[in-house]
């Protein structure tokens, strides 16, 4: 059973691994993903217990009003709307120049996704990832946002 997140956020940075664990299966009413860090662990309950206090839907109600939008969402013209306000920073046939790894690289965004060195790619942040081998925010790494935006 699901318990309202108690203690307060500065117990939580003090609080190991173990601890954070034992909170999240109390308060979530399951065991945290194998994946989540400690300081994951710490962000997700950090933002429940915030939620709560402040009256606020915690991140799995907003979660799941976002899959039930989602399923219902099934004619063309939503999926058109959600398709062209993906990308809304480069419009279809923008030319991006990158300079990585001591190469300048020639990135060219198309309706679909974008397009490098003859492969086409979902997404920006798919592309940086093949050209870096790391998990990258695209429209970050290719200079798109501002360094204080997220």
């Amino acid at each position: 059973m699901r318990e309202k997140p108690t203690g307060s956020i500065h117990q939580l940075g003090e609080a190991d691994a173990a601890t954070l664990r034992r909170l999240w299966a109390k308060t979530k009413g399951t065991n945290p993903p194998k994946t989540f860090t400690a300081r994951l662990m710490r962000l997700a309950l950090a933002w429940d217990s915030q939620a709560a206090v402040e009256g606020r839907e915690i991140s799995e109600v907003r979660q799941s009003w976002n899959r039930i939008i989602k399923d219902r969402s099934g004619s063309g013209a939503t999926k058109k709307v959600a398709k062209t306000s993906s990308n809304p920073i480069a419009g279809d046939g923008t030319r991006i120049l990158k300079e990585w790894g001591g190469t300048t690289h020639e990135v060219l965004v198309t309706e679909d996704g974008a397009s490098w060195n003859g492969q086409s790619y979902s997404s920006l942040s798919a592309l940086a990832r093949a050209m870096t081998g790391t998990n990258r925010n695209g429209p970050k790494f290719f200079g798109l946002r501002e360094r204080g935006a997220s």
